[in-house]
């Protein structure tokens, strides 16, 4: 029988992974190879270069919402962690410093922003029906990212979770209908993403900022660039993350313009419902 491994194994692994790969996962989205943006405040938008542009954010995305499944193993419990649910964490860790870099106020408007619900109305042929599904944002972006991520063979849990949405607003159908109904609401809420894309590049791009400046903060406080005189987050169990921690102190402090060049601000005509 194969050993379940969970390299993570105390809130200090966890903060620092936490750190690392937000910073690094961040940087990959609110990126000049993803999109420009276009107009002047405040009434800007974002364009994509390219179709792969817009799907390689949905993949990003992904990275940023989906949990984990076992990915950390804390005081002898295995835990489903994000990268959003992290962001939310270490804000509460360490509440002072959090909040003086605004990621607390960053994380938590982005968070709610994705935990409103909202509307996906598409027209399925296969089943001769108009379908409108209330979702959480989350879910709805979600959908989005996994359908470009996946093929249809490696969508089974998302076609498990449509036949509970589809339910509970009343539909019946069968497993093949599914299938085509999942393919429906893909294109639609591939526009729906599109459609909200500039806000939520916006509100991404101010988690970033934030974090960097937890970051830089943190390095200002301590400046050194050998980890084995920086103070370390409480509980950490192997030079490997005192390593990385190292790492994300002297590497991952961005000048702001890298960043906020890139974050939009969002005119009002792009917030509203989509269509």
């Amino acid at each position: 029988m194969a050993i379940q491994l969970a390299s993570i194994q105390s809130d200090g692994d966890l903060e620092v992974v936490v750190l690392h790969e937000s910073h690094g996962l961040l940087a990959d989205i609110i990126s000049p190879d993803i999109y420009g943006v276009a107009g002047a405040p405040p009434d800007q938008n974002v364009f994509f270069h390219s179709r792969v542009s817009f799907a390689m954010f949905l993949v990003h995305l992904t990275e940023l919402l989906a949990e984990g499944a076992r990915s950390a193993l804390i005081a002898g419990r295995y835990q489903n962690w994000s990268l959003l649910r992290g962001l939310s964490w270490l804000c509460a860790r360490h509440a002072s410093e959090a909040q003086s870099s605004g990621l607390t106020d960053a994380v938590s408007t982005l968070d709610t922003w994705l935990s409103a619900s909202d509307k996906a109305t598409f027209w399925c042929p296969d089943v001769s029906k108009e379908v409108t599904l209330v979702l959480p944002r989350q879910q709805i972006a979600l959908v989005a990212c996994n359908t470009t991520k996946h093929h249809l063979l490696r969508l089974g849990d998302l076609i498990q979770k449509l036949n509970v949405w589809s339910t509970t607003a009343g539909y019946n159908f069968s497993a093949q209908e599914l299938a085509a109904v999942l393919t429906c609401m893909a294109e639609e809420v591939r526009g729906w993403m599109e459609y909200h894309s500039t806000y939520l590049i916006e509100l991404l791009g101010r988690v970033f900022a934030a974090l960097n400046k937890f970051i830089r903060e943190r390095y200002a406080e301590n400046s050194t660039n050998d980890d084995r005189m920086m103070r370390m987050p409480e509980g950490i169990t192997s030079d490997v993350f005192r390593g990385i921690y190292g790492s994300v102190l002297v590497f991952k402090r961005y000048h702001d313009s890298r960043i906020l060049s890139l974050v939009p601000v969002t005119g009002h005509h792009l917030k509203g419902q989509y269509r």
